[in-house]
């Protein structure tokens, strides 16, 4: 039997992915670069994290909703890409959350695999020559990546944790 899905959640997740698309595309002041692959736009993850209070499912529409937001960025495709392989991490975090995990497990778990996987991402990029680099830079760009990763994602599960707790305590999650 399938899951039924509720009105308000549905009506809830449609909100994150709107914030998810707006974030990367109106938004780009709060945005860090680190040539070649390294992007850092701030409250980008919350939608993200939010969803997966709600719902493995709205956490990957959530997740797919922002990678299309850094693609309408006119963002290079590396970033797309990170951004695509957020869906993973939502899928982690939410079902670790729905098992009930804590907060604070699922926040350090979803941050390792998002970390490794944004610099999977940019190594493959750069291995494959799909961006260029010199090997010193190379090496540069795959550590920043990763531990740039790890310090985003802890400002924004903060912040989404405790705009879960105030739309929790709301009646609004």
């Amino acid at each position: 039997m399938a899951n039924k899905i509720s009105t308000k959640n549905m009506v809830i997740t449609a909100l994150l992915i709107a914030f998810g698309i707006i974030i990367p595309t109106a938004f780009g002041f709060l945005r860090v670069v680190l040539p070649p692959a390294f992007t850092a736009t701030l409250t980008a993850h919350v939608p993200i994290f939010i969803a997966m209070f709600i719902s493995p499912m709205s956490a990957i529409f959530t997740a797919i909703g922002t990678a299309i937001g850094f693609l309408f960025a006119g963002l290079d495709m590396v970033v797309v890409v990170r951004a695509a392989s957020h869906i993973v991490f939502a899928i982690v975090g939410a079902y670790m959350i729905k098992n009930k995990s804590g907060i604070i497990l699922p926040g350090i778990i979803t941050a390792i695999l998002h970390a490794l996987l944004e610099a999977i991402v940019v190594y493959l990029f750069l291995a494959l020559g799909w961006s260029t680099s010199s090997e010193a830079f190379f090496n540069v760009a795959f550590y920043t990546t990763g531990i740039g990763t790890l310090m985003h994602h802890a400002v924004d599960y903060i912040i989404a944790i405790i705009l879960v707790k105030g739309l929790s305590k709301a009646g609004a999650l």
